[in-house]
């Protein structure tokens, strides 16, 4: 069972713990400075490890143990923990409650940013059918990949903790909030009124119904994607079979698009091991969009079960079994062979020949990515309106300010000998691409300040190129900075 969620109407109770929270620094970068960087883990043995890198008798070390760890506080100190804010009225609000002799916390709370979310305790793993999940890696990767522009409306579908909705608050002016689990609603209100955001509108509802014909700007889902025999956590299981849930939700999204609004979905789908995209394709084709297929990775049906199962199997290893077998069975009735997630983001442009690009995606590169989205957006019109890839030619294109070049040199008879050349983008989706000698000496070249042609020409003549040989060498060229612009490390000054 989940506790009940605090009151609402205590005003001062909420501003009072904000405030004290504050204070004593209860911040992302002092949680990692104390427990250290990556996501943390709530098993009884690594909470009893993070307990002890805590400095005991802190303020902001009980703190972390009361909202992020679940451990209770003695009445004492829990009352010089809370400073001037009233421990009673934080348990009469259901902030806290009595347990053990002390006070624990109703709900963990968890600083993203300069946002305070709260959501369900964790502990072995989650409990209750309506368990509202806290801040997750997929709920960070689908935060990264929305587009941050000022909108009028905004949609966030299947809201959960609110997390997407509020950040998406502070770029429009007004957002629809939608989940069909009535405490993740009451959760995501809280945090709401604990972030002081006052333009979001929760509705109760399946996905899109709660908001059938309205549009929006910018749409955001996190659907519970996950392809299980299961039906036990909302935030997890959709109870339809196999892939539909993330084929629906895609399918459905563009018709709540404005002309050239944005949605941002995070999808898993079934494939067969030798076509990671067909299915994928599929959903996109003809809805009015222009489409960014993003591909994060696979799993065989083994390791796919094996970890949603985790938490079954710290506490249960026999249980465990039986319920990998569950899973596989149902995986193989479904012909499944691999299961990819990644995500889709759409823009609706219709009256025009719309397009489709896939691209792989390394998550643990991945930066706040919005002004890389619409420079890849912008760029792919602008090479799907070329007849012929000559006309590139006549772009004055330059390198983004934020990239790296790398190069690997090997030893041969005592000299240095360059063996590759590697361009990445430090920011977005951080693409990572090899160049071959003439792409790595024509990229310092493309300032912004000539045509390509030029550029060429001027590289041609250095090296000492005939007319025929620089005209090779000029279309030769066309294939890397073709891709350069369509991965975004390229871009028009002439645009």
């Amino acid at each position: 069972m989940t506790d009940p969620a605090p009151r609402l109407d205590r005003v001062d109770v909420l501003d009072a713990l904000r405030a004290r929270l504050a204070e004593v620094g209860y911040t992302t970068e002092a949680l990692e400075a104390s427990l250290g960087g990556g996501r943390i883990s709530f098993s009884a043995a690594d909470v009893a490890v993070h307990e002890r890198r805590l400095e005991p008798g802190e303020p902001f070390a009980a703190l972390v143990r009361l909202f992020l760890l679940g451990a209770p506080l003695e009445p004492g100190e829990a009352e010089a923990t809370f400073g001037p804010v009233d421990v009673g009225a934080l348990t009469d609000s259901a902030w806290l409650e009595q347990a053990e002799g002390g006070v624990r916390a109703t709900l963990k709370l968890v600083p993203h940013g300069d946002l305070l979310i709260a959501s369900d305790r964790e502990t072995e793993g989650p409990t209750g059918s309506g368990w509202v999940a806290g801040i997750h890696p997929p709920s960070v990767t689908l935060a990264k990949l929305t587009v941050r522009r000022p909108v009028v409306r905004a949609l966030d579908v299947g809201t959960g903790n609110g997390i997407q909705a509020l950040l998406a608050s502070r770029q429009a002016e007004s957002v629809v909030a939608t989940d069909v689990n009535p405490r993740a609603l009451a959760l995501a209100a809280l945090n709401a009124r604990l972030n002081g955001a006052t333009n979001i509108e929760l509705r109760e509802g399946s996905f899109f119904d709660p908001a059938q014909g309205e549009r929006f700007d910018l749409v955001t889902c996190n659907p519970p994607y996950v392809i299980s025999p299961e039906t036990r956590y909302a935030y997890r299981d959709s109870g339809l079979p196999g892939d539909t849930v993330s084929r629906q939700v895609v399918e459905q999204a563009p018709a709540m698009l404005n002309e050239g609004g944005f949605a941002h979905i995070l999808i898993s789908w079934a494939h067969t091991t030798d076509d990671r995209w067909g299915t994928l394709e599929d959903w996109v084709a003809g809805r009015g969009c222009d489409s960014w297929l993003l591909y994060f990775g696979s799993d065989d049906p083994v390791t796919y079960s094996a970890e949603w199962l985790k938490p079954v199997a710290r506490e249960d290893p026999e249980r465990f079994r039986d319920q990998l077998a569950i899973w596989l069975d149902y995986l193989a009735d479904l012909g499944i062979e691999a299961i990819a997630h990644g995500a889709v983001i759409l823009r609706r442009r219709s009256g025009e020949r719309n397009w489709t690009r896939k691209d792989s995606v390394s998550l643990d590169r991945l930066e706040q990515a919005s002004e890389h989205i619409l420079r890849v957006f912008d760029t792919q019109d602008y090479l799907e309106s070329l007849d012929d890839d000559r006309e590139l030619l006549d772009a004055t294109l330059a390198l983004v300010e934020r990239h790296r070049l790398e190069q690997t040199a090997v030893f041969r008879e005592g000299r240095a000998e360059l063996q590759s050349t590697v361009l990445s983008l430090d920011e977005g989706l951080a693409f990572r691409i090899g160049l071959d000698e003439h792409a790595a000496e024509l990229v310092p070249r493309l300032d912004g300040a000539r045509p390509l042609r030029a550029v060429l020409a001027q590289r041609a003549s250095e090296l000492e190129l005939g007319s025929g040989d620089a005209e090779r060498f000029e279309a030769a060229a066309l294939t890397p900075v073709r891709r350069l612009l369509e991965l975004g490390l390229l871009f028009r000054t002439d645009a």
